[in-house]
C-alpha cells in the first residue's frame, strides 16, 4: 500500500494545492479545498497517509451539482505533524471542528477511502443528524486477518502478527501516528450504530494473474468482496459495488465509477 501513496503524493500536481487554504483546527493546522457551489455538501476523507491527493484522480470530475471539501488529516499532506498514537476518534474531532468551522450548517455526503472509512463510520454514529448518506471507496475492513488465516490455518496468525510489528516499526520511523489504530481488529461500527441512510460501499476485487501475497489470490478477493458486501448489506439502504479492475486504489483504477456511484447515491438521496 505505501510505495503508491508515496508515489500519488510525489507526483501530485502543483495546482492541486493552488486553491489550498489551511485552517487552524484543534490547535492544528489542516489544509482544506472548497470546490464548487452545489447544493449538495460532500465531505472527502482520505485513505492513509495520502492526504487530500488521494482525491487527485476524480476531483476534476465532480458532480455539477456539489459543494466538495477535502483535506488532510494531521500528519499528512500539508497539515501539521502529529504527535503519538491518534484514533479514529481523534480524526473526528477534527473533522467535527472542521465542519463547523467552515460553517458547513447542512447534513453531508461523507465519502471515504481505505482507513477513511473507520473514521466516516464513527463520525456518523456521532452524528446521526449531520450525514444524508455515505459512499465508500474499499474502506478499512477488520476482517481482513480473517482472510489470511482462513486462507492459511497453520501459519496465518504468525503472518499477520510479523506484518503488524513490520507496519508498527514502519509508523514509528515515519511519524505516522494511526498505524496501532489501523491494527484495531474490532468489528466495524455498523447497521444499529450509525442510522438507516442511503450507503454504497465499492471494493476492489481485482484478480491478479501473478499474485504475490495470499491476500491477492483469487480465493482472497472473493472474501473481501463477501465481507464488504456482508457489512454494507446489513443497512436496508445498503448497496454493494464489486470493482472488478481495481485493487485498493479504486479512485485511481477506475475514476469513472466511483464518481457514477457518487451521482447515484446523490439521486438516492433527492428521492430518499
Amino acid at each position: 500500500m505505501f510505495p503508491k501513496v508515496f508515489l500519488t503524493i510525489s507526483l501530485s500536481i502543483i495546482c492541486t494545492f493552488a486553491s489550498a487554504k489551511s485552517l487552524l483546527v484543534n490547535q492544528a493546522e489542516l489544509e482544506y479545498e472548497i470546490k464548487g457551489d452545489g447544493e449538495n455538501i460532500v465531505l472527502f476523507e482520505a485513505g492513509a497517509i495520502s492526504g487530500m491527493s488521494g482525491w487527485d484522480s476524480i476531483w476534476k470530475d465532480l458532480p455539477k451539482n456539489t459543494t466538495a471539501i477535502r483535506y488532510s488529516r494531521r500528519g499528512e499532506g500539508k497539515s501539521s505533524s502529529c504527535v503519538g498514537d491518534l484514533t479514529s476518534s481523534d480524526y473526528v474531532k477534527d473533522a467535527e471542528k472542521l465542519i463547523q468551522q467552515l460553517k458547513i450548517n447542512k447534513p453531508i455526503i461523507y465519502v471515504s477511502h481505505s482507513y477513511g472509512g473507520k473514521i466516516a463510520r464513527e463520525f456518523s454514529a456521532r452524528n446521526p443528524n449531520k450525514v444524508l448518506a455515505m459512499l465508500f471507496v474499499d474502506p478499512i475492513n477488520p476482517r481482513d486477518i480473517e482472510i489470511i488465516e482462513k486462507l492459511d490455518p497453520i501459519g496465518g496468525k504468525d503472518s499477520n502478527e510479523k506484518l503488524k510489528q513490520t507496519d508498527i516499526k514502519m509508523g514509528k520511523e515515519n511519524s505516522w501516528c494511526l498505524i496501532n489504530d489501523i491494527w484495531d481488529k474490532q468489528p466495524s461500527l455498523g447497521y444499529g450504530d450509525i442510522k438507516n441512510i442511503p450507503i454504497t460501499l465499492i471494493a476492489g476485487v481485482k484478480k491478479f494473474k501473478t499474485p504475490k501475497r495470499l491476500f491477492d489470490t483469487d480465493e482472497a478477493r472473493d472474501l473481501w468482496g463477501k465481507y464488504q458486501s456482508e457489512w454494507v448489506n446489513l443497512f436496508p439502504k445498503g448497496k454493494a459495488v464489486m470493482a472488478t479492475k481495481s485493487g485498493h486504489f479504486v479512485q485511481d483504477d477506475e475514476p469513472e465509477l466511483v464518481i457514477s456511484e457518487l451521482k447515484k447515491l446523490i439521486l438516492r438521496v433527492s428521492e430518499s
